[in-house]
């Protein structure tokens, strides 16, 4: 069955802490990437975008896609910016997108990558699990670095899972999050072990770890191919971008897991003089974060720049969908008032 995912990515201050190598940034865009590489390789309708949830308000960096390589570059390109981590608002934002796929047939799965303290209570949580479980929207959350997220968030994926469709990952400082996903369903997809929760202070135990990414070839010849694929180009593009600065090439670590190892990339620019969150309710939330991403595109649009690895028809149909997704949260909330 093909898949439509959206990740949600953290790109707060907080990710700047150095208990991932080289920081929990760079190591979340190392698992990005291979995460968003082998969700296209297993399936050739399988489409993929992506936000940030921190700054002011969320940012929609790529629309669906099945273009690989554009997702890949855009993701060197994320800023650390903000304090606060928008998990709810960037939740419904990626819930918003998925309904827009253009194949109807595709599941709809967010995976959110959180390595910032959550400001949600279990009552906001709670609402907000309902609502996307009622959308039938599978949500994989990793989480990282803050100790505290883990029974709320791991509270919030049992709530909105839905025929196992969800899981947890738990990974400890002292655990490589790239080497964490690799062993894990998340990343495997549901071929290699059912769902619900995995790692209790790491990656955890999979069934298969005697074979490479924990997947036997002789059962799963295909999957274990497109792992393996989805590997050696994250190692590629890692050694091109150690080339780039004399540093030195990343190594693969035994099992086919790889060192991570990324170049910070300069921040783009971000929108300012923006009023204070806190006084805005969530729809309100919701189509300041749309209308940020939209005046984002139109810059990008007046400028004549664009993000590495995009093109000037897909700057476009960012555009259209931006615009398409702001009008949409205008109508439901005037039908609402009314």
């Amino acid at each position: 069955m093909p898949e439509a995912c959206f990740l949600c990515l953290d790109s707060t201050e907080f990710m700047r802490n150095g208990d991932q190598f080289p920081n929990r940034l760079m190591a979340e865009q190392n698992a990005a990437n291979m995460l968003a590489n082998a969700k296209v390789q297993m399936n050739a309708e399988n489409s993929v975008g992506f936000l940030t949830l921190g700054g002011t308000a969320c940012t929609v960096y790529e629309t669906l896609t099945f273009d690989v390589d554009r997702v890949m570059a855009s993701l060197s390109n994320i800023p650390i910016t903000g304090n606060k981590c928008h998990f709810s608002s960037g939740l419904l934002i990626a819930s918003l997108a998925l309904s827009h796929r253009t194949n109807p047939r595709s599941e709809k799965r967010i995976v959110a990558f959180i390595g910032s303290p959550i400001v949600e209570t279990e009552k906001d949580l709670e609402t907000l699990a309902k609502r996307l479980r009622k959308e039938d929207v599978a949500v994989d959350v990793v989480a990282f670095g803050v100790e505290s997220n883990i029974p709320l968030l791991r509270t919030f994926v049992a709530k909105v899972n839905k025929n196992d469709s969800s899981r947890f990952l738990c990974v400890s400082d002292t655990d490589n999050l790239t080497s964490a996903l690799m062993s894990d369903a998340i990343f495997l997809g549901e071929n290699a072990f059912q769902g619900g929760e995995s790692g209790g202070g790491g990656g955890g135990a999979a069934p298969n770890m005697g074979y490479a990414f924990g997947v036997d070839p002789n059962m799963d010849p295909e999957l274990a191919m497109a792992l393996r694929m989805s590997m050696e180009d994250e190692m590629q593009r890692q050694a091109a971008a150690a080339a780039a600065t004399g540093a030195a090439p990343p190594v693969a670590a035994p099992g086919g897991q790889a060192a991570s190892a990324v170049v910070a990339p300069a921040p783009p620019a971000m929108a300012s003089g923006l009023s204070n969150e806190e006084d805005m309710d969530e729809d309100e939330m919701l189509r300041r974060a749309l209308a940020l991403s939209l005046e984002e595109a139109q810059q990008t649009a007046q400028t004549g720049t664009q993000p590495s690895g995009a093109n000037g028809a897909g700057g476009n149909e960012d555009e259209s969908f931006l615009k398409e997704l702001n009008d949409a949260m205008t109508k439901k909330n005037d039908k609402d008032k009314k």
